[in-house]
This record gives structure tokens, C-alpha cells and sequence, in this order.
């Protein structure tokens, strides 16, 4: 078990100042139209990202991958994350991008993986076996008899 928390090792990970550890999380994890927007919506609604730095203050503290969920769950349901822009247009940070972001810098044995490489699911083959088609064929009973 990792004892070094999620927000050490992030900065470790993209070599930056702790001091610089919010903004570059919540800059990283923003959706993409939302980066855009942000210091227009700031000016006009200082409070608009609190809920969002409450998530990522909360996700710097994590010491497991596990634990995330627990989190992500807190930020759906924070007070602060509710309305139009934040419901509606997604002016706020995403948890799959967060969730991504997490994995990668407490499992960097695990970045790089697709779907299609990660072991946690047997994989779904969609072309029929060979033999699967000449088998069928025999028990459907429409061959000659």
C-alpha cells in the first residue's frame, strides 16, 4: 500500500510546485469547452468551481484507487453542484477525466491500457470460430437426414 497521498504524487508525476497542485488538477480535469469559459464564469460567479475545488482537495488526499469512488460520489451530490451551467452545459470538471487522471498517477503500471488490453474483463471476441459455423449448422437439423 501507497502511503504517499494522491496530490504528492501528482506533483511528482508532472513535476510541479504542491502550491500548484489545485489549479493544475482542476485545469487538467475541466471539460474541454469548459477551460474556455472558466474566467468569464469565475468573474461573474466567484463560487461557481467551489464544488470543484472541494473534489479536488478531497481526491489529493487519496491514498488508494479504491477510495475514489467514495469521492466522486461526494462531488454528485455537493450542494454547490447543481444548476444550468454545471448540469446542463457541463461547465465544471468531469469525474471520468478525474478518475482517469487518479489511475494513471497511483497505477502508472496501468496508463497506457485500452479496453481491449486491460485484463479486469474477459475479452468479447465478435468472429465466429471456424468449427462454431460447420457445428451449427449440424445441430440446427438442416442438413440432409
Amino acid at each position: 500500500m501507497n502511503d504517499t497521498s494522491f496530490a504528492a504524487l501528482y506533483c511528482a508525476y508532472r513535476k510541479i510546485d504542491q502550491g500548484d497542485y489545485d489549479k493544475a488538477v482542476l485545469s487538467e480535469t475541466l471539460y474541454p469547452h469548459a477551460k474556455w469559459v472558466a474566467p468569464l464564469v469565475r468573474a461573474l460567479w466567484p463560487r461557481h468551481f467551489v464544488a470543484d475545488h472541494d473534489f479536488v482537495e478531497a481526491v489529493g488526499k487519496l491514498r488508494r484507487f479504491r477510495e475514489f469512488f467514495n469521492e466522486s460520489e461526494d462531488f454528485a451530490h455537493h450542494p454547490d453542484n447543481a444548476g444550468f451551467l454545471r448540469s446542463t452545459l457541463n461547465l465544471r470538471i468531469s469525474s471520468r477525466r478525474m478518475r482517469r487522471l487518479v489511475r494513471e498517477v497511483l497505477h502508472p503500471e496501468l496508463s497506457g491500457l485500452d479496453k481491449a488490453q486491460d485484463q479486469s474483463v474477459a475479452p468479447f471476441n465478435a468472429e465466429p470460430e471456424k468449427d462454431a459455423a460447420g457445428s451449427s449448422e449440424q445441430d440446427s437439423g438442416s442438413g440432409a437426414a
